[in-house]
């Protein structure tokens, strides 16, 4: 009988999505894959859904060491191929880096061929996160819906390392649930005011959370948790006023007695949520009282990454009188978990037929910069890799998909610069003008339309479509389809193409400045991209002088610059090149400079390389003109992660947060608690770290003053 009984699913850093495949897929026996550095993020994944499932065999197995690289991906599952005895496996690639992702979405093709197995395609899935369904490579299958039977909130926050606390259920909150205001009154007569009127807030929307969830299939709710702190026995590391699940999605709650305090919190809420709950949490904020207008707006305002489509606020008025039913909480905090899936993971524009395989096989070498190759890459949410991409492989012409999300202002000229600086260097910046007649423009391209996203075989037709018009003409050019940007769909997409094309398939390493391509192997890059830094850094202006002496004096409540500037000149000292300085624009205007927190406050520039450097400070003003607070570590903490985000979402692997604070006061615990959100466990800590590159979304924090720098700061970023 030609249908799987093993599944093999890819585990990277968010578990949830392989936890639900995991459960969802039918197969009897289940290899868990990740790679050295996620192997306890898939141990705990296993261990779930042998309590969930009761699967006769469920293995973990890793990669190795490097996840981004092709070779040990397709020798793992080569390997586990043999010893299933060449039977055909389901395969969920939607866990992992895109490299292991794309190598094994390849291999199960190749090892599973139509011929043989015809229905191959619908054993390819991927998670449909807007749908909930199991995607298939067949698009006519309508995909699997996933399965979260017995997965509650204990399971999701356990998969991501996170416990309660259960000697920690308040009992006033859980007094008025019962009781009501007079039981709470009755039991604690001596409450102080303010603290009544907070467990009165969170009282009245846990209730009636309850009220319309309690009896519905697939919901929990809980009141306060606290979460266990893993560094302190007993020791709390977060908490939350209420948590709420549906299905497999989570509602963290926020309940504040004063609405400014929404915003002074909000930040640090959303941070630990993710970090307990991962990609599928959504927060929502209540604040007593009637609606404020605008008070939305001013969280965005603080923190840009705060999306709508994650972050509710709402009044109390409102919540109580606009949720009265449960099917107005699942509209509100779940939508799209009602409908039923649509065939085929979601509507399709019917698109022309792809070109026959051409039967070619990729070139004995690996096309070098002097080949003259025909590029294509796409876009992601980042355009440092489209650029790094075109600098890499110096394409003869270059096709560039991008998809809805893609910002593609100003891509098209800096990416011709950047041909332009790679084969005249030493050449003076070219103007537009210089660039669109030497014809450096017309080498780089973009579709007429955006390409979907999650759609795998439409980029995969696109790319084939461009490919084959370009050979029409009998032209012989090498091609190169570059698979570092865009989603993994996307990747998959632009790999199937270049696999049915003969071209080749290469990824950049950013850590080990390399291009591996997935035939050839490493190949060193020629030089250093010529980045257009003001395309990839908005909001930051060229700073000259101190940013001590540029910065307003509301500047200096929000972040240390003394400090900045004092790491700045050591890192510019240490350099052996160029350095170019880049200041957060919002740290000179009075208003604006009142979440300049949020944000690397410094940006060094080192060819393609940036160096962000963020100071928060430990006293903030919420309000123009008003006093300066103390700040919690936690909110410390996420700012120092907020900052992080804002400068990958710019350069992605080609940037990298130092984060300063001066020695003193309890500064260890707010650096664990940037080791807890973003996972790094203490890593590389100390006076002998150093500055690197490849992990984005993992700061290095260093404890100094002015007068007294670690060793970090006395490397040379140039030469990284």
């Amino acid at each position: 009988m030609d249908s799987p009984r093993t599944a093999v699913v890819l585990v990277g850093q968010n578990p949830t999505p392989a936890l639900l495949s995991s459960l969802t897929l039918p197969a009897d026996r289940l290899l868990l894959l990740g790679s050295d550095g996620t192997l306890p993020v898939a141990h705990r994944v296993a261990r779930a859904v042998e309590r969930l499932a009761g699967r006769a065999s469920v293995r973990v197995a890793s990669v190795g060491p490097d996840p981004h690289d092709f070779g040990p991906v397709t020798d793992t599952l080569a390997a586990f191929h043999r010893d299933n005895g060449g039977e055909p496996w389901f395969l969920d690639y939607t866990g992992g880096t895109k490299v292991m992702s794309v190598a094994a979405a390849l291999f199960h093709e190749r090892a599973l061929p139509p011929d043989r197995h015809p229905r191959a395609p619908r054993w390819r899935h991927y998670l449909d996160a807007q749908r909930d369904i199991l995607r298939t490579a067949d698009g006519s299958h309508p995909g699997r819906p996933v399965v979260g039977d017995g997965v509650d909130l204990r399971t999701l926050a356990g998969i991501h390392g996170a416990r309660w606390l259960d000697d920690r259920d308040p009992e006033p909150v859980r007094l008025f649930v019962q009781g009501g205001k007079q039981a709470l009154l009755a039991r604690f007569p001596d409450m102080s005011p303010a603290v009544r009127r907070g467990v009165v807030a969170e009282g009245r929307v846990l209730s009636h959370l309850l009220r319309h969830t309690r009896r519905h299939r697939g919901t929990e709710v809980l009141g306060p948790r606290q979460v266990a702190d893993p560094l302190h026995p007993g020791g709390a590391v977060a908490d939350f006023d209420a948590v709420v699940r549906y299905r497999h999605r989570v509602l963290c709650v926020e309940a504040k007695s004063r609405p400014d305090d929404v915003v002074a919190r909000a930040g640090w809420t959303v941070t630990k949520a993710r970090r307990v709950f991962g990609g599928a949490v959504q927060v929502l904020f209540v604040h007593s009282g009637p609606a404020v207008p605008g008070l939305r707006d001013r969280v965005t305002a603080y923190n840009p990454a705060l999306s709508a489509r994650s972050v509710h606020v709402w009044s109390l008025d409102d919540l109580l009188a606009r949720l009265t039913s449960f099917e107005e909480v699942r509209k509100a905090f779940f939508p799209g978990l009602g409908a039923p899936p649509r065939r085929g993971g979601g509507a399709r524009t019917p698109a022309p037929p792809e070109p026959p395989p051409d039967g070619a096989e990729p070139p004995e070498r690996h096309p070098g910069p002097g080949d003259g190759p025909l590029l294509v890459t796409s876009l992601g949410g980042s355009r440092m890799g489209t650029l790094t991409a075109v600098h890499a492989h110096r394409p003869a012409d270059t096709l560039v998909l991008p998809s809805r999300q893609s910002v593609l202002s100003g891509v098209r000229e800096a990416a011709a610069r950047t041909l332009h600086a790679a084969e005249n260097p030493g050449a003076d910046r070219p103007e537009a003008a210089e660039l669109k007649e030497g014809g450096y423009r017309d080498r780089v391209r973009f579709t007429p339309e955006p390409v979907d996203g999650s759609d795998t075989e439409a980029v995969t037709g696109v790319a084939r479509r461009w490919i084959a018009e370009q050979r029409s003409g009998g032209a012989a050019a090498p091609v190169v389809v570059d698979i570092t940007t865009g989603t993994k769909a996307m990747s998959l997409g632009l790999a199937l193409a270049a696999r049915r094309s003969g071209a080749c398939v290469t990824y950049q390493l950013g850590r080990r400045r390399t291009v591996v391509c997935m035939t050839h192997g490493p190949v060193p890059l020629r030089g250093r991209a010529a980045v257009d830094w003001p395309l990839l850094l908005p909001g930051y202006s060229p700073l000259t002088g101190p940013l001590a002496e540029w910065a307003c004096g509301e500047a200096r409540d929000q972040v240390d610059a003394d400090l900045l500037d004092a790491a700045r000149d050591a890192l510019v000292r240490a350099a052996g090149g160029p350095v170019g300085v880049w200041a957060d624009a919002s740290l000179g205007h009075p208003v604006e400079c009142l979440s300049a927190q949020e944000r690397p406050s410094l940006v060094l520039t080192f060819d393609d390389r940036a160096v962000g450097l963020a100071a928060p400070g430990w006293s903030r003003r919420r309000t123009p003109g008003g006093g300066a607070h103390p700040v919690g570590r936690g909110a410390w903490a996420q700012s120092v992660f907020s900052a992080t985000l804002l400068l990958n979402t710019g350069c992605d692997v080609a940037g990298t947060v130092v984060a300063l604070t001066r020695p003193g006061g309890d500064v260890s615990r707010a650096v664990e608690l940037v080791d807890w959100i973003t996972q790094t466990e203490g890593e590389g800590r100390g006076r002998h770290a150093r500055i690197g590159f490849g992990e984005p979304l993992r700061p290095l924090v260093a404890v100094a003053s002015p007068e007294d720098l670690p060793d970090l700061f006395d490397t040379d970023v140039t030469l990284l």
